[in-house]
This record gives C-alpha cells, sequence and structure tokens, in this order.
C-alpha cells in the first residue's frame, strides 16, 4: 500500500500501557460502536493495512475513520508486556484524479457542444442581422465565452458534489494548478464552520478512542489515562480542511 507522506500528518497521538494486554480487533469494535453511538456525520469506517516497514514487511491492520475532508488511522498493537494504541489525523489525499479530471474535461467538452448548439439556433431566428447583432454572435458563439461558461458549470457541479458529501471530483480539481485554488475560493473557502466542523471531528474520534481504553483498562483493574496522557502529542500543521 502506498504510504502516506507526513506532509499530509496534522497530529499525533500515542500512548503505551505497560502490564496490559487485549485485542486489536476487541479494541477497535468498541472504537466503532462509540462512533456509531455518537453518530458522527458523513462518516465512513473500514479496516485497512499497512506495511510496518517497506516491501515483503508484514502488515499492520487500522481502524480507519474518513469524514469531513480528513482521515484518521487508529492503531492498536502489542509492544512487549504492555499494549500501544496510536492515532494519525491526516488530510483526505485526492484518488483517482485521472480518472475525475479525465470525466470533467469531457463534461465541459459535452456541456459547450450543447451551449454551442442552443446558441446558433437561437441566434440563427433572429428576424434581421445588424452589425451589434452579429458582434454579438461571433461573441456567445466564440470558443472563450461557451469554454468559460461550461467551466463554471463544471465547477458548480463539482462544488454541489462536494456539499453533499462525495469529495472525490473535488480533491482531484484541487491538484490543477491555477483552476484547483480557483475552484477552493469559489465553492470551498476555509470559514470558520469548517474548522470547527474539522475540530468536532478530531475531537469525536479521539473522544470515541479514549473511552474504549478506558473501557477496556477498567475491565483489568487499571487506572484511567491522566489528563496529561490524553492530549495529542503534537501537530505538524494547522487543522484545516
Amino acid at each position: 500500500m502506498r504510504i502516506q507522506p507526513l506532509n499530509d500528518v496534522i497530529s499525533h497521538w500515542s500512548k503505551l500501557i505497560e502490564n496490559f494486554t487485549t485485542s486489536a480487533t476487541k479494541f477497535y469494535t468498541a472504537v466503532e460502536k462509540g462512533l456509531e453511538r455518537r453518530r458522527l456525520p458523513e462518516a465512513s469506517i473500514s479496516r485497512v493495512d499497512w506495511n510496518e516497514g517497506g516491501v515483503l514487511s508484514p502488515n499492520r491492520e487500522y481502524l480507519r475513520i474518513e469524514g469531513s475532508g480528513f482521515v484518521y488511522d487508529v492503531c492498536a498493537a502489542p509492544f512487549g508486556t504492555g499494549f500501544f494504541f496510536s492515532e494519525w489525523l491526516t488530510r483526505k489525499r485526492a484518488e483517482y484524479v485521472f480518472y475525475y479530471l479525465g470525466t470533467f474535461v469531457f463534461g465541459a467538452w459535452l456541456i459547450s457542444r450543447f451551449l454551442a448548439t442552443i446558441l446558433y439556433s437561437g441566434l440563427q431566428n433572429q428576424p434581421s442581422m445588424d452589425l451589434s447583432l452579429l458582434a454579438w454572435r461571433v461573441f456567445l458563439l466564440s470558443p472563450g465565452f461557451i469554454g468559460s461558461v461550461s467551466l463554471m458549470i463544471e465547477l458548480v457541479v463539482v462544488g454541489f458534489l462536494a456539499r453533499a458529501g462525495f469529495r472525490g471530483p473535488a480533491l482531484a480539481l484541487g491538484t490543477v494548478p491555477l483552476l484547483g485554488p480557483l475552484f477552493d475560493r469559489l465553492f470551498m473557502p476555509i470559514t470558520y464552520y469548517n474548522l470547527d466542523t474539522a475540530a468536532m471531528f478530531r475531537a469525536t474520534v479521539h473522544a470515541a478512542v479514549l473511552e474504549a481504553i478506558d473501557d477496556l483498562t477498567t475491565q483489568k483493574g487499571l487506572r484511567a489515562l491522566a489528563p496529561e496522557d490524553r492530549k495529542p502529542e503534537y501537530e505538524l500543521v494547522p487543522l484545516t480542511p
């Protein structure tokens, strides 16, 4: 599996509990139940395998929670006589970029042909053709005008899809120079609401993880984690979508 670059990492948290053992599957199930009870919006939960090292190295199963443009990878594994827990919060990366961009270009072409047909038919039905009308016809049928309108229609469609929770096309579009920043500025600007949503997503997942750890350690008669052990160890970059 492709390794997630560190420049996508936002924050990390980990804790080794000594003289404690449990099952990673049992822990992941407890976290999933905690998230279901909290009804995390627009979230998908799955299991993924990450390589422990390079080629031919063993895989380690992680619990993955995706939502609000972010990805949480949660790990649980034995380490010596203890058990290790960790979280990695990363931005969701663009996937299937060539597929989405190819679909975007083809869609823009179809829209441009449709607009050209409609405009040409409408202008042909005009009773007279004076100079002003001729100038408008040249402008409206020009590739620049039709292409610009088609592009804006495509951007609006991708923006609506992103608002509906389907972020794949928007993430792929964000990789395009000039067009990506324009799309983000028009349809996906960073707002207080976006930042609050991202913070709530992180807090909700982290709370479910801590709750599962507390339940498992309490069953073994161990003390709950101290307040200083509950905070993320570091943040590499600001929390922005």
